[in-house]
């Protein structure tokens, strides 16, 4: 169903205005009230501007731009399928699951700051707009007057509170920073900040440090929603309560198929979902929990009639579809590009624009800087034929994969400038290619760079391999070697512990005290700065007045290798000997139960004392050790003689390659 923007606008004006009179009006009197006599009444926040703003904010978060229907907009309660967040309670072991079919006004009220990190794809912007207008659409005006906030358009130049103030402000008046901190200080806001990831890599430790000074200066009294992907810099947002967004069902991700088919009584979908469950493309089942890889399966095979097996696959077809056939309702036939390129030539410049935008520049730009990127990318592709002004209104309109947001530009979904990216890294930077994969397996916070090398896998797993796998077994195979020790242990729980202690630093206490009391301990304990930020990542027993905690220690390098694992242990499984599922059973509690005894029982450790767990942690006993293994007991756990195998083929296979090349060199 297609909704036309005026009958948004008459749907927001009464829901908005009953916000304003209940909400808005009586804070903003009380608070002129106050400014009296103390500052000029043009500087003043009123309700009309409140009005304005969450009616325009309602038209626009009530639209989404889908690749699917090629980047035209379509209302997103059209083809909303309603997700379901988790989360594990800081004192409770127990999952606790929420569905977002609308705004779950408890849980915030309950946690008052929500963190939602996900993958590439699952739908963390979608939510967040779901939830803002559904504020507006039930009058939860109990709830707070709701901000959203897109972060990539923060920068140093550019603080969130100067972007709420552009927000409210209008032609005739412009909010003073100062008083509108006050305003906002009095309480009653829900701000929901969307794209953590997003922010440019260059600001990020400045607008990092700028967001938590505004939430510390805002007060208790106001509520925030953070979504971003999983981030190391996201530590510092340690008061937030995270959860992640469960996978997609099958019958989910074939009701979002069904919504995505325009096509009458819906053949389309119909189709391909019969493909799906006739058993021979099991291989993709795991695409079908991610709803952007739901709609890239769609378009695909609305494109060509055929389903790609490898996730990379996907945007390829995507994108020749965009070149080649704009609008799937009209005759194939390619539109004729203002740039005057080829799909070949277009999609060189496509990928110099992703690594630009991966590495420097980020997700959205202004003019001058996506015509400067394209510029470089002209030099850098060897052609001068074609103007960048016409290469960016092809962006927009011919092959829309960009999309104008005011005087801004913006990637249509962040996940196409790294599959861009990941093709420059193989197709373009040649010699450097090695170079810039160890570079960023060597980066501080590689986290970011994640997507872009699960699809470079699928694309050059040979390069994967020889750069970042060889370099993971290699300091696997080391580690092992060196924290081998002849304890009085089994082999079998050595190994454990090794396996465990590569892939973290872990430590645990038992208190009866809450968990800001452990933080304090951590905090004035010897373990020193490098330790300042430590979560409690699992609590695996409790009973009426003692607690175990296990607590996860922030290390970038340990974060680094984690987040490589995660993609190795779906392209390489035989690397591992084990998974821990996220996914707790009843037999769990019951062997929690027995491990909790242990520890309540034994007099070699004492309350409100931080341990940090090491090779020999525990080893005087057989069973406190096993214990302690089972506590910090990671979800990936690399296999010591498989690592040592992939060394040995990895090794073979780059000197047989040499081998191969070698005779031609003398041509």
């Amino acid at each position: 169903m297609i909704v036309e923007t005026a009958t948004i606008a008459m749907v927001a004006k009464p829901l908005v205005e009953k916000i304003v009179m209940e909400l808005v009006s009586p804070k903003i009197k009380q608070f002129a009230d106050w400014c009296k006599g103390k500052y000029k009444e043009e500087m003043i926040p009123t309700a009309e501007h409140f009005q304005k703003y969450l009616e325009e904010s309602y038209d626009k978060y009530s639209w989404v731009n889908t690749l699917v229907f090629h980047n035209s907009r379509r209302l997103l309660k059209d083809i909303y399928v309603v997700p379901t967040l988790v989360s594990t309670h800081l004192y409770h072991v127990e999952y606790e699951y929420i569905k977002i079919d609308s705004l779950p006004v408890e849980l915030i009220k309950h946690y008052k700051r929500l963190l939602i990190t996900d993958t590439a794809g699952m739908g963390k912007t979608t939510i967040m707009k779901r939830m803002f207008i559904d504020l507006i659409d039930q009058g939860l005006d109990k709830v707070g007057i709701p901000i959203f906030i897109e972060l990539n358009r923060l920068n140093k130049d550019c603080s969130i509170l100067s972007e709420i103030q552009k927000k409210l402000s209008s032609l005739s008046k412009v909010f003073d920073n100062v008083l509108l901190l006050k305003f906002i200080q009095t309480g009653g806001f829900i701000f929901f900040l969307d794209g953590f990831d997003e922010i440019s890599s260059s600001d990020k430790n400045v607008v990092t440090q700028d967001i938590q000074d505004f939430i510390s200066k805002a007060g208790s009294n106001n509520y925030f929603i953070m979504a971003s992907r999983h981030e190391d810099d996201l530590v510092s947002f340690g008061d937030f309560q995270s959860f992640r967004i469960q996978p997609l069902r099958r019958h989910e991700a074939f009701e979002l198929l069904g919504k995505y088919d325009l096509s009458e009584n819906k053949e389309l979908s119909s189709k391909l979902v019969e493909l799906l469950i006739s058993g021979h493309y099991n291989s993709i089942n795991e695409y079908l929990v991610n709803p952007l890889l739901v709609s890239l399966l769609f378009t695909a095979y609305d494109y060509n009639r055929s389903i790609p097996f490898e996730k990379h696959r996907f945007y390829e077809i995507v994108f020749e579809a965009y070149f080649e056939k704009h609008d799937s309702s009209k005759p194939l036939k390619t539109r004729e590009k203002y740039s005057g390129l080829n799909i070949d030539g277009f999609d060189r410049v496509l990928r110099y624009l992703g690594y630009d935008s991966l590495i420097k520049t980020g997700v959205q730009f202004n003019k001058d800087t996506i015509l400067q990127s394209i510029k470089k990318a002209k030099v850098f592709c060897g052609n001068s034929n074609f103007s960048e002004s016409d290469f960016l209104k092809d962006l927009t309109l011919t092959v829309p994969l960009f999309r104008k947001e005011g005087t801004d530009y913006k990637w249509v979904h962040k996940s196409l400038l790294e599959f861009f990216a990941a093709r420059f890294i193989y197709h373009d930077a040649k010699e450097h290619q090695d170079d810039i994969l160890k570079a960023i397996y060597n980066s501080e916070n590689n986290t970011k760079y994640i997507n872009m090398l699960d699809l470079y896998y699928d694309i050059d797993p040979k390069g994967f391999s020889k750069n970042i796998t060889l370099s993971i077994c290699k300091k696997y195979v080391q580690f092992y070697d060196k924290n081998r020790h002849s304890l009085n242990i089994d082999k079998t729980l050595i190994e454990q512990r090794i396996q465990s202690l590569f892939n973290g630093n872990y430590a645990f206490l038992i208190s009866d005290k809450g968990y800001e009391h452990v933080n304090s301990l951590f905090e004035n304990s010897e373990l020193g700065i490098q330790y300042k930020y430590c979560r409690n990542k699992r609590i695996y027993f409790q009973n009426y007045s003692i607690n175990l905690y296990c607590i996860t220690l922030s290390s970038k390098d340990v974060n680094k290798i984690l987040s490589l694992l995660s993609i190795l242990i779906i392209k390489n499984p035989s690397l591992f000997n084990k998974v821990v599922s996220f996914e707790r059973t009843d037999d769990v509690f019951v062997r929690d139960s027995y491990y909790y005894k242990i520890f309540q029982r034994n007099s070699y450790f004492k309350q409100n004392k931080v341990y940090i767990i090491n090779m020999k942690t525990g080893y005087n006993s057989y069973k406190i050790y096993d214990a302690i293994n089972y506590i910090c007991n990671p979800y990936y756990c690399l296999d010591y003689s498989s690592c040592k195998k992939e060394i040995t083929r990895i090794l073979n296979e780059i000197e047989e390659s040499k081998k191969l090349l070698d005779p031609l060199l003398g041509i």
